[in-house]
């Protein structure tokens, strides 16, 4: 079957979950190219505005890109999603639909098959690693996920980027978040 046939089907699964089913809430699956190696997944709805790495000025998206590049992880490297594809927090829907999310985020991350997933933020990691996580001892180390992919836990985008607004260039949130997006691009070119 043709993957954007599948894509346009994960669209439409998500789009029909009743929580998400808000006035004036759109479906946006995310944001980059869709055979990236790395997979960002992220619960800020403020990491992309469109499919096409289009971001909105001062946002957590914006602080991501601008770090990637920083790093040299290149735009045809990665694609960004959320859990929710959505304005909606996870956690804000009942766990019947956060089920259908978890099903459907799989069949994403299937169709993009990295090789490397980035979880931004504690319940991102909680979610895909279905167990509690110690964030503080698992953040920044390569974890083996399912099958060939591996994982890294990391800070919330929108997290380090106030962090480093309010802490300056020092900031030890920015700081990590930056080194573990250099994890991330060492672990790609193995």
């Amino acid at each position: 079957m043709d993957k954007e046939i599948l894509w346009d089907e994960l669209k439409f699964e998500i789009g029909s979950i009743e929580g998400l089913n808000g006035k004036n809430k759109s479906i946006l699956l995310g944001s980059g190219n869709k055979e990236g190696k790395i997979l960002f997944i992220g619960e800020d709805t403020d990491l992309y505005i469109s499919e096409d790495l289009k971001v909105a000025n001062g946002s957590a998206g914006e602080f991501l890109l601008k770090l990637c590049d920083i790093v040299d992880i290149e735009p045809d490297d990665y694609y960004i999603t959320t859990l929710t594809k959505s304005s909606y927090k996870y956690r804000e829907l009942v766990e019947r639909e956060q089920n259908q999310l978890r099903e459907l985020l799989d069949m994403q991350i299937a169709l993009i098959n990295p090789k490397l997933i980035v979880a931004m933020g504690e319940d991102v990691g909680k979610v895909l690693l279905n167990r509690e996580v110690n964030f503080l001892k698992e953040r920044g180390k390569v974890q083996k996920w399912q099958g060939d992919i591996k994982l890294v836990l990391t800070y919330d985008a929108d997290f380090a980027k106030k962090s480093r607004d309010d802490g300056g260039r020092k900031s030890k949130v920015a700081l990590e978040f930056w080194n573990d997006l250099k994890t991330a691009k060492e672990e790609i070119k193995k």
